[in-house]
């Protein structure tokens, strides 16, 4: 998760237990307020609202376009389906339904620390989530199936790609769904992790970003701890400085009426 190098230099040893703390609060807030949304909106997660009858599910439900949403679908599925995957290319219909309650797993990354040592560490950006259809596998046991360190269910992988597909599609075909986000402040984004190869996922961020300190401050952090990961921190300046694109527009309206 790129942010201004500025940002991430400008942090001490010291700032970083505070940080932490406000970090954790603050995504505690911004999630249960998502979560909140979220619940709300399932209906507007149906699937069939853009694959029609290509979904199971009672009844007949025709949508207009569905033959084509299912085609871009698919191949965005077989697109998917190569390395670390390696699933069939096959996507009979009707695909079975899929519950509308979405899941957030926070958004991870690998980074290679370029210090005195040099060292790969996995960061999370903790108000950043990925959206995903509920499935077999969550997120970070699907990471751990494709590192061979949980038992590879093939069925298992197979939906959880295809969920995550499915997603992409909703968000591509039904742009308002986007924007009713961004109304609520919450910027969607579509991105890739190098460690799932070209399985696309949809991703929500709150509007307070999160910074990733020096690699010299990093590789101090996961040494003295040990560990492997790390969180990135609160960009507190940002955080008490947050914009408000409504607000914007209407002063530009005020600005523009005094002439």
């Amino acid at each position: 998760m790129s942010q201004p190098a500025d940002v991430g230099r400008s942090l001490t040893h010291e700032q970083l237990p505070r940080l932490h703390k406000v970090t954790g609060e603050v995504a505690r807030i911004c999630r249960g307020q998502l979560r909140t949304y979220l619940d709300a909106l399932a209906p507007l997660f149906r699937p069939r609202r853009v694959l029609g009858n290509h979904m199971d599910g009672s009844g007949k439900e025709s949508v207009v376009g569905a033959d084509q949403n299912f085609a871009e679908l698919r191949e965005t599925y077989f697109k998917a389906c190569g390395r670390p995957f390696d699933l069939r290319k096959e996507l009979p219909t009707p695909l079975e339904s899929v519950p509308a309650q979405v899941q957030l797993y926070e958004w991870e990354y690998l980074y290679d620390i370029r210090a005195e040592e040099r060292k790969t560490i996995a960061v999370v950006a903790p108000l950043t989530w990925v959206l995903a259809y509920p499935s077999t596998y969550t997120l970070p046991m699907m990471r751990q199936v494709v590192a061979g360190k949980q038992e590879r269910d093939a069925e298992g992988v197979r939906s959880f790609v295809l969920r995550a597909c499915l997603m992409q599609t909703l968000f591509a075909k039904i742009p308002e769904l986007a924007a009713l986000f961004e109304g609520l402040r919450y910027r969607v984004e579509v991105r890739k992790s190098p460690q799932l190869g070209d399985l696309p996922l949809v991703t929500l961020s709150a509007p307070v970003r999160t910074v990733r300190p020096a690699d010299d401050l990093l590789m101090t952090a996961t040494g003295l701890s040990g560990r492997t990961a790390f969180e990135e921190v609160i960009d507190d300046y940002q955080a008490a400085h947050i914009a408000d694109p409504l607000q914007a527009q209407i002063l530009t309206v005020l600005d523009a009426a005094k002439g």
